[in-house]
């Protein structure tokens, strides 16, 4: 049986209600029974994932009429993103993803059908082209380990 491991940055722990921004970025990674990280299947990244959270707008034509949603990250990557918003979109559909603290934008598209949760639709964007430096901060290197901290 899977499980993910999370694990917290080398900073001072900071308790942050649900509801709130994360304060500091924190890495996940999937591991097997062993407790070691799994290199196989669905489970293999191109990218470490950051649990983040960020305000952003997703600018797309909905429907035929330009729309933009407001939505807010779960966990980003050099690739994308998890955001979680109130409606759920089509598989491939084309957007454009704004950065709100920075005004950046993105093109990119849906991957994978949202799941549904009492919150929202957690919905998987795909940027077109591996965009490192869109989030703002420095992600873990691909070889990193818990075992490291």
């Amino acid at each position: 049986m899977d499980s993910t491991k999370v694990v917290a940055p080398k900073v001072a722990p900071v308790a942050a209600k649900q509801s709130e921004p994360a304060t500091a970025p924190i890495a996940t990674q999937t591991t097997g029974p062993s407790g070691k990280p799994q290199g196989g299947g669905e489970d293999r990244r191109r990218s470490q994932r950051v649990l983040l959270r960020v305000r952003a707008k997703l600018h797309v034509a909905w429907q035929g009429t330009p729309t933009t949603f407001e939505v807010t990250t779960l966990n980003v990557n050099v690739h994308g993103a998890l955001v979680i918003m109130l409606k759920s979109l089509p598989v491939e559909t084309r957007l454009v993803l704004e950065h709100c603290g920075t005004r950046e934008r993105m093109a990119c598209r849906v991957v994978r059908p949202a799941r549904e949760t009492p919150d929202g639709f957690h919905t998987a964007l795909e940027f077109d082209t591996p965009a490192p430096q869109f989030w703002k901060i420095a992600f873990p290197p691909t070889n990193w380990r818990s075992d490291d901290l």
